[in-house]
């Protein structure tokens, strides 16, 4: 999905969170008829993975807003229909390599939104119509037949009032809804699939109500699964001549988030909030177990002896579904060994999105006029870097951090950086605070990570302390897998942790890595809530990389305090530091101020020597220095001030930012720019969060780029002449040039004088005008014939490899440029 503007390009990686269907009964994948096809729902995007490989071998970019059930087509095998609320279906093929992978989109006329579709076979769709539960109110339901063909009619089977969950067997015959009149109602549809002026039969059954129902499945033989909050699963048996007696299992001891039963009708299947996914034999009532998943099973679905499971990996339960976090799990139903894994990007909010634009909306409607659209209520940055090396992007999430691979669109493995219970939280023990990960840098070669996580005593504890935050700042070392460096993959090992690493329970704000001028880059400098500076670098000890004798692992690098600034009285929030490229000066932004230290004794300059004017205006949110220009973001400006003559640029501009604008800027250290990410609210349709990336040059005021975006961003990062961000839809974007031009004038110009300089004195090497070789030197080269002059011809191919790191820059361009100085 790419949409070019001029000279500038925005590509779309990925295609966001996998779909949570609250009323199908898949677990936003479905597998293909023979079972080899993995087919995942992403929120803009449909992925299809070889089960065998875990490959995906295809996507398809499609937009699935309000997206409620997934179907394969029993017409042709290589499509599937994807239902939205409003009515649409659209058909789209998944298996064939063809230009337009979506085949046909049909309106259908609806009398209530769509839920879920029970059944389609080549004439009708069957379906579950009604209003959406707001908090699980009780709703009328319709079960109705829409026609695909103009030889059939609609019809309504059957209306179902005060229902407050539904579900369907695996062979689609059979429809239970549970009301709240302590009713069962289960509809056999079996007969009517064969003749459709048959009459539905319908059975009701009574049950007491004792806690609130969580979830429901119904096997294909009519037996009734009833899930609720404190655990029980009750279970009634319908479509028996003769009654029998209702029973409980226990097992769960919070609530049942999930049920399904097996193909063969024997087992039934259930998930909670223990992140264990059980199995009932139903005539025994022995239980095995497969515990230790990666989050609470929401929704379970069988097909083709696979288990297909989504999993709420969200470590805080938000209200909205929207908003978490879900992994797509297939599992073999014979060995339930693990066949695929799906996940996407996982950024850390610092709000939910859905719950915040709610009562931003209520506002804006109060007062319409009055209302300032570039002014967000709520901050909805995120935290993401890049990792040199290996280019994955890191995104730390509450105590852990998902490394994924921007070019295979995968998950590539998630580190535990804190320890945490690894087995699901049920009941008090929700109140357990997990450690928390704020800050994440890392060294220029990426050989380093350092990650600053704090953690507070949990209210469970009831202690004096509970008030308490411990603070850790940890040191980690890459460690490459030996069996295939060229892709550079490997894991982190933990060297170094340091509790309370600035003293008396002050928290780190911002972490650099050193500039390559100091200690070729192999440290860190952190500051703190008032101000404070500390720098550390690791202690290595001269045979870091061989061996031990008595073993193979590698000798324990400490990670040690080498310089410090002492903190100041005043604390804030607003704090963040930069360092000078030539390693000489550090700058601090503490509120409002901006001061400058020298690095060698850690000393603020006096004013006298060095002074930075109150250029911020407000509370200071980033800093960062792009060649001799200090780049200052604030609550209210962003600013570009010559450190060489002391001076304003002409870009100063007002901006409103939130308390993480630090993750909304970024700077482009070869090509000399600025990108700015500008969110806005956007009530033209759907009141919504959308953005705009702004390119700057430091003395412009102009952007020489504006790029808009559809939704809102929450962090952006440079990375090989690219501008990378991630939107609140959890997908990864690139905004890079796509011409030749934008380079030359966007900061190419010393690079360019640079490479004629080089060109000449490669040129001088290579041509040498008139180059002999001396017959008395020893080093002389025995292929040269002193007689003769070394002369050769200049061409295109005689100086591409001093242009081959110049990114976008094509050489035919240039070349009549360096003949004019060669000559």
């Amino acid at each position: 999905m790419t949409v070019s503007s001029n000279d500038w390009s925005l590509t779309i990686a990925t295609g966001g969170k996998p779909s949570f269907l609250p009323h199908s009964s898949a677990s936003a994948s479905i597998l293909s008829k023979d079972g080899r096809y993995s087919i995942v729902i992403l929120a803009y995007q449909v992925r299809v993975y070889f089960i065998s490989t875990r490959q995906c071998i295809r996507s398809i970019d499609v937009d699935l807003e309000d997206l409620v059930d997934v179907k394969l087509d029993p017409s042709n095998p290589s499509t599937i229909l994807l239902f939205k609320s409003y009515g649409e279906v659209i058909t789209l093929n998944w298996k064939d390599k063809v230009t337009r992978p979506i085949e046909s989109k049909v309106d259908l006329e609806l009398e209530a939104p769509l839920l879920s579709v029970i059944s389609v076979n080549d004439k009708s769709y069957y379906m579950v119509l009604g209003k959406k539960n707001k908090k699980l109110a009780p709703q009328t339901r319709y079960i109705q037949v829409i026609a695909r063909t103009e030889d059939q009619k609609n019809q309504t089977l059957a209306e179902i009032d005060n229902s407050i969950a539904f579900s369907t067997s695996l062979d689609s015959s059979k429809v239970v809804f549970v009301t709240s009149n302590h009713e069962v109602i289960l509809y056999d549809l079996i007969k009517h699939f064969q003749d459709a002026e048959v009459e539905v039969e319908s059975e009701t059954l009574k049950f007491p109500f004792k806690s609130s129902i969580t979830s429901l499945a119904v096997s294909n033989d009519s037996v009734i699964a009833i899930g609720t909050s404190a655990g029980a699963i009750q279970i009634l048996y319908g479509g028996l001549e003769t009654e029998k007696p209702q029973r409980l299992l226990k097992w769960h001891i919070d609530q049942v988030r999930s049920l399904q039963f097996s193909q063969d009708n024997n087992y039934l299947l259930s998930g909670g909030l223990e992140k264990v996914l059980v199995f009932w034999q139903l005539d025994t009532d022995k239980t095995q177990f497969l515990p230790r998943l990666n989050g609470s099973i929401e929704k379970i679905s069988v097909d083709n002896n696979m288990y297909t499971l989504l999993l709420n990996i969200s470590s805080t339960k938000s209200e909205f579904v929207a908003d978490e976090n879900h992994e797509v799990l297939v599992l073999s139903a014979v060995d339930l060994v693990s066949r695929l894994s799906v996940n996407a990007p996982r950024p850390n909010f610092s709000n939910q999105l859905k719950s915040s634009l709610t009562k931003t909306k209520k506002k804006f409607l109060k007062s319409e006029t009055t209302f300032d659209k570039s002014k967000l209520r709520y901050d909805y940055s995120s935290l993401f870097e890049i990792h040199p090396k290996t280019k994955h992007a890191y995104f730390p999430a509450d105590s852990s951090i998902q490394a994924y691979d921007m070019v295979k669109n995968e998950q590539q493995f998630v580190q535990n950086i804190a320890p945490v219970l690894s087995i699901g939280k049920v009941r008090s023990e929700t109140k357990l605070v997990d450690p928390v990960i704020s800050l994440i840098s890392f060294t220029q070669d990426g050989e380093w990570m350092c990650t600053f996580d704090s953690v507070s005593t949990s209210e469970i504890d009831n202690l004096l302390s509970k008030d308490d935050t411990q603070y850790a700042l940890k040191f980690w070392k890459f460690i490459e897998t030996k069996a295939d460096k060229d892709v550079k993959s490997g894991h982190w090992e933990l060297t170094t942790k340091i509790i309370d690493p600035h003293g008396n329970s002050n928290p780190i704000l911002s972490v650099v890595q050193a500039p390559s001028s100091y200690h070729n880059g192999l440290a860190f400098l952190t500051a703190d809530n008032k101000g404070g500076l500390r720098v550390w670098r690791p202690r290595i000890p001269k045979e870091i990389y061989q061996s031990v004798k008595n073993g193979s692992k590698l000798q324990q690098t400490a990670w040690t305090l080498r310089k410090s600034r002492p903190s100041g009285a005043l604390s804030s929030d607003a704090v963040d530091i930069c360092w000078s490229n030539d390693s000489s000066i550090v700058l601090l932004g503490h509120e409002c101020s901006i001061i400058a230290i020298n690095a060698q004794t850690f000393e603020e300059i006096p004013n006298d020597m060095f002074k930075i004017p109150s250029i911020s205006g407000s509370r200071i949110r980033s800093l960062s220095i792009l060649d001799d220009n200090l780049i200052v973001l604030s609550k209210t400006r962003i600013s570009s001030f010559n450190l060489l003559n002391g001076e304003l640029n002409d870009l100063v501009a007002k901006v409103n930012t939130t308390t993480g604008g630090k993750n909304l800027v970024t700077i482009d250290p070869l090509n000399k720019l600025i990108a700015l990410a500008v969110n806005y609210y956007d009530t033209s349709d759907h009141f919504k969060v959308c953005s705009k990336i702004l390119i700057f040059k430091p003395h412009q005021l102009k952007p020489i780029h504006v790029q808009y975006h559809n939704q809102g961003i929450s962090s952006i990062r440079y990375f090989n002449s690219s501008f990378i961000f991630v939107d609140l839809d959890s997908r990864i974007g690139m905004v890079q040039s796509s011409s030749t031009n934008v380079h030359e004038d966007v900061g190419l110009t010393a690079g360019i004088n640079s490479m004629l300089l080089n060109a000449q004195a490669t040129a001088d090497v290579i041509n040498n005008r008139n180059i002999t070789t001396k017959t008395n030197s020893q080093q002389a080269s025995t292929d040269v014939d002193d007689s003769e002059d070394v002369r050769r011809v200049l061409d295109l191919h005689t100086f591409q490899p001093v242009f081959e790191n110049t990114d976008g820059v094509q050489l035919d361009t240039l070349f009549d440029r360096i003949l004019k100085v060669i000559r």
